[in-house]
């Protein structure tokens, strides 16, 4: 920057600066700063407005439902199940109650538990209302240890709702023993409609030991839209306060500019 423009610059910001201090300008601030600081405020509960509806949301998906809720818009029947998880439900946690159906039940071949070989017991689960579907009991180090019968009676599991796994689908199942759980296929090798996906069991009410150690589940709870109108508020109102303050220095400049101007105009 030359010492002319440097000059220049500094002589305007000294006669923008002196019109500021006049009593009009100086109202005109205190009126903006208001306004300024009560954008500020709005946006900021926008934004706080904006977290509060994550978490909410959030925490309401985190709370195991009924499994037949989660199918509520297409809750199909026995003999004619949904044929997938909506998007919505997939990671869901879920509840069921019912009797485990223990001629119904596979090992899943090559699954490892905390380094250690072994299967995954699934069994599926005839609910109330005459559905099925099937349970990932857990973990063991062999189709036949201890724990792989499924317990008779009544039982309230709770879990994760997943889909079938999409590798090996169409592998062949042989002795009882399948290398992928898919729905469909089990369905063929079991001879009764299933419900879409598995669930992942974490909890079961009454556990009788031995029994599979639970296994994590793979999918994660699905997670909730953003509310992007919120969202867009926060920053509207902050665009607001900066561009207020633009338009005050802009306003400032020009009429800076314009009463510099006035005494050649007069002279001419």
């Amino acid at each position: 920057m030359t010492p002319t423009s440097t000059g220049e610059a500094s002589g305007t910001a000294g006669r923008m600066l002196r019109l500021a201090l006049t009593p009009r300008w100086l109202v005109g601030l205190l009126v903006l700063l208001v306004l300024i600081a009560l954008a500020i405020f709005l946006g900021r509960w926008q934004w706080d407005r904006t977290q509060s509806i994550l978490a909410a949301e959030r925490a309401a998906v985190s709370q195991p439902i009924p499994v037949a809720d989660v199918f509520a818009e297409d809750p199909g029947s026995p003999d004619q199940p949904p044929a997938e998880i909506p998007a919505e439900g997939i990671g869901r946690p879920v509840t069921a109650s019912g009797e485990y159906l223990p001629e119904l039940q596979v090992a899943v071949t090559n699954r490892e538990l905390d380094g250690a070989a072994g299967v995954w017991i699934v069994t599926a689960l005839r609910l109330a209302d005459g559905q099925s579907v099937a349970v990932l009991r857990g973990w063991l180090p062999g189709a036949d240890a201890p724990g792989a019968a499924a317990p008779e009676g009544e039982v309230a599991v709770s879990g994760v709702l997943q889909p079938s796994e999409a590798f090996y689908a169409d592998a062949a199942m042989t002795g009882g023993t399948v290398v992928a759980i898919a729905h469909e296929r089990l369905a063929e090798l079991w001879a009764t409609p299933l419900l879409p996906g598995f669930i992942v069991l974490q909890e079961q009410d009454p556990l009788t030991p031995p029994a599979p150690t639970p296994v994590p589940p793979t999918v994660q709870t699905a997670d909730v839209p953003f509310p992007l109108q919120n969202f867009f508020y926060a920053f509207q109102w902050w665009i607001f306060a900066a561009f207020g303050l633009a338009v005050y220095l802009r306003w400032l400049w020009i009429e800076s500019r314009r009463t510099e101007e006035e005494p050649a105009v007069t002279t001419t």
